[in-house]
Parts: structure tokens; C-alpha cells; sequence
């Protein structure tokens, strides 16, 4: 599952304390109930900001988590592989000195971003995945994705060459869609084409809303959608 996203050390998404069978809890099986006890989980979706904010909260993330997939969407947001590298230094900077956190970089897609930043994201060591907002949709978007199939397929297709995941947030903006109805109409006309179009990019829908999303996932072909979509989501849950 962690595989599929390309992040460093994959065995240790989750270290395990203790693994045991409590048999003073019966379920109404009466069957002795296991307990998992995650001492170090992974963070697959941090907002840590930065200036003062960032200073005040990354300690507590790194007091809990051992890494985390960090947002992009600062002002101005991070769109180059040299912004990623100096804000985890900024990030670094702002915990303990015994703290082993590793903060997993992302870039912000733009419809100015080029294939060769995503190159240079892949060999830099620290940037593991792209973030896609449609402008306008979320905090800080203003600068977001206009043109997916258009300006911003060449940076798609070297994704799937570099093998870098596009992490997205799942909503159209057209003001005459229902806010309610904004995620299925984003499947139904920008990620199904997607995933046709390229169906070798790793994609990962990010905090879904609807069971629209859900039924998407789960009607994917085996390898596919669900291999790159729905083993994530349920991975992503436990954030």
C-alpha cells in the first residue's frame, strides 16, 4: 500500500509497540479481541503554515508522527523543487533538537510548472509527490491548476515517468455546480478523464467528502483505481 507511493523506508509506515489479544474484552462473538498500539504513525496530509504558525505547531506534529506529507499551499505557495528544499529546512529548524520527524515535501501545481521541475523534485531526495488545487477551490489556490489537459499534461505525463503520485484536492468551482455537488461532477469530468488519459499515474484523492467517491473508488479496475486510489484513501483515514 505504502508502495504504490514511493515514500522512503515503506516497512516503516507504522511501528508497531505492541501486538497483543486482550481477553478480558469479549465482542458479542465472544472472541478475545486484538489491539494494535501505533507508536510513531505517519501524517499523510499536514497543513504546518509557516512564520509563526509553523513554529508553534510543527513541534507538536513531530511530538506524534514520524513523517508527514506537507501542503504546499503557503503565500506564495511552494511551485519549485528550491522553495520545498528551503521550507524543510525552515521546518527542521523549528523542532526539538532530539526530534527524528521527517517532513515528505510536495510541490504545488501550477499551469506554469514545467516537466523539468518535476525531474528536479524526483532527484532532489525530499520532494515525494505533486499537489493538485483547482483555482479557487481552497485556501490559498489562487494560483491552482486553470488547465489540467491542456498547459499542465506535458508536467502529467513526465509524472508518469518520474513516477511522482498527484495528490488531489477533488472539487470543480464553477459557481453554477451545488457545493454538495462539486466533488462528484470534479470525478465525473476531471478525474475519470484523468485516469484514462493516463492510467500509469499514481493519484491519490485527498479527504473525500461523498459516498460518490467512495462508490469511484471502489468500481475501479483491480491495479488500477483501486491500487492507486482506494488503498490510499483508507491509508489516509487514519490521519
Amino acid at each position: 500500500m505504502i508502495n504504490s507511493l514511493v515514500f522512503p523506508r515503506p516497512s516503516e509506515a507504522f511501528k508497531f509497540a505492541s501486538t497483543r489479544f486482550d481477553g478480558s474484552r469479549k465482542s458479542k462473538y465472544s472472541k478475545p479481541r486484538m489491539e494494535l498500539t501505533l507508536t510513531q504513525p505517519d501524517d499523510w496530509h499536514l497543513h504546518l503554515r509557516d512564520g509563526d504558525l509553523l513554529q508553534a505547531v510543527a513541534p507538536h506534529s513531530a511530538k506524534h508522527f514520524g513523517r508527514a506529507i506537507i501542503m504546499p499551499n503557503l503565500k506564495p505557495p511552494i511551485t519549485t523543487t528550491a522553495a520545498a528544499v528551503a521550507y524543510r529546512e525552515s521546518i527542521l529548524k523549528a523542532l526539538p533538537a532530539d526530534s527524528n520527524f521527517t517532513p515528505l515535501m510536495t510541490l504545488y501545481l501550477t499551469d506554469k510548472t514545467s516537466p523539468n521541475e518535476i525531474k528536479l523534485a524526483r532527484r532532489s531526495g525530499v520532494v515525494f509527490a505533486v499537489k493538485l488545487y483547482p483555482a479557487g477551490a481552497t485556501t490559498n489556490s489562487q494560483d491552482g491548476v486553470t488547465d489540467l489537459f491542456g498547459k499542465c499534461l506535458p508536467v502529467l505525463e513526465e509524472m508518469v515517468e518520474e513516477n511522482m503520485p498527484l495528490l488531489v484536492h477533488g472539487e470543480v468551482t464553477d459557481p453554477d455546480v451545488d457545493v454538495f455537488d462539486r466533488e462528484k461532477v470534479f470525478i465525473d469530468t476531471v478525474l475519470q478523464p484523468l485516469i484514462q488519459r493516463l492510467p500509469r499515474l499514481k493519484v491519490v484523492m485527498e479527504h473525500i467528502t461523498t459516498m460518490d467517491a467512495v462508490r469511484f473508488v471502489e468500481s475501479g479496475e483491480e491495479g488500477k483505481l483501486k491500487c492507486l486510489l482506494g488503498r490510499n484513501l483508507v491509508l489516509h483515514l487514519l490521519c
